[in-house]
């Protein structure tokens, strides 16, 4: 009679338990953020300039912040940068970094902003060293992720406004 009970329990626990994981909602969702560039005179000795902005994610605004106290999982799918808008020399390119924390970066490769704006075009930001998983981590625990962009422009001056996409899917359990 005991082995019975234990196996209908234990049939039961898992039926709940995947009825449970059944009610699982799964969608794709991105946080942008735009960054503005006005940069006359160099800063550096080879006429190039230095900027830096900061930005952050934040779960409890956007399609998230329903599901914010119930999620399940986050997965990075990408990071992107994108050239809004562009006015400068025709050879200037971008180039630099977003610092996510905890001694994690996405490198943001030398891209010729011209280019980038005329032929709309985004950049991936690939993964470096586990930093998805880091920003990941960041979300679920915090909801909430600060981070910085430190770039250069190798030719001055320059106007731009630059998008940080992050692409997210999510799995919450409402």
């Amino acid at each position: 009679p005991h082995t019975l009970l234990a196996a209908v329990s234990l049939l039961s626990l898992t039926a709940c338990e995947q009825l449970k994981d059944a009610a699982d909602i799964k969608f794709e969702t991105s946080y942008e953020e735009t960054f503005a560039v006005n940069i006359l005179v160099a800063t550096e000795p080879d006429g190039s300039a230095q900027f830096s902005d900061n930005g952050s994610i934040d779960l409890t605004t956007g399609e998230v912040a329903d599901y914010v106290d119930k999620l399940k999982n986050i997965s990075i799918k990408s990071v992107q940068l994108q050239v809004l808008s562009y006015s400068g020399p025709a050879a200037a390119e971008i180039s630099g970094s977003i610092d996510v924390g905890g001694g994690f970066a996405l490198a943001i490769p030398p891209t010729n902003m011209q280019d980038a704006f005329n032929a709309p075009q985004t950049i991936d930001l690939s993964d470096q060293a586990g930093a998805f998983n880091y920003i990941k981590d960041q979300l679920l625990d915090l909801n909430v992720l600060n981070y910085s962009m430190e770039g250069v422009v190798s030719e001055v001056p320059v106007q731009a406004e630059f998008k940080i996409i992050y692409t997210l899917d999510v799995t919450a359990n409402p």
